[in-house]
């Protein structure tokens, strides 16, 4: 039998809306979804240190400027790149990451472990409700093939 539950990290303030920037969050909630029913529940919290703070994200400042890439200044004393990469690490058995912004350098960082992340503000439910239909179209149209 196939399993049908997967994992969705959510990157909130308040434990209700997707609405935390990815390299601000301090954690994120990790739910665990069954496909088949929609059905999900909180597993887990898993603390981060964030990649930006105080609106500095570390790295050079050959890097992308604040618009492009999600966040803000470059001048932090870590490397923005480097820390984002562990949160990814720490993120590496989820199959989506939900947040209220991203950045392309945290989306190739998620990318290398085969995470999937999108950027959206809505209630939790209704975020992981939509990832869900989203899955359950894409499979249909794997299936027709």
């Amino acid at each position: 039998m196939v399993d049908t539950k997967y994992k969705v990290a959510v990157a909130t303030s308040d434990g209700k809306t997707v609405d935390s920037h990815f390299g601000h969050a301090q954690s994120f909630l990790i739910f665990e979804v069954d496909e088949k029913s929609g059905s999900f529940e909180d597993i887990e919290e898993r603390d981060v240190t964030a990649a930006c703070s105080g609106g500095e994200c570390g790295g050079n400042k050959t890097e992308l400027s604040a618009p492009e890439s999600g966040c803000g200044g470059h001048n932090g004393a870590l490397s923005g790149h480097s820390a984002m990469d562990k949160i990814a690490k720490i993120l590496s058995d989820v199959d989506y990451v939900l947040v209220a912004r991203i950045g392309p350098h945290a989306v190739r960082s998620l990318a290398k472990y085969n995470v999937t992340a999108y950027d959206i503000v809505l209630p939790i439910d209704e975020a992981i409700s939509k990832i869900n239909e989203f899955r359950k179209k894409i499979k249909e149209r794997k299936n027709r093939k």
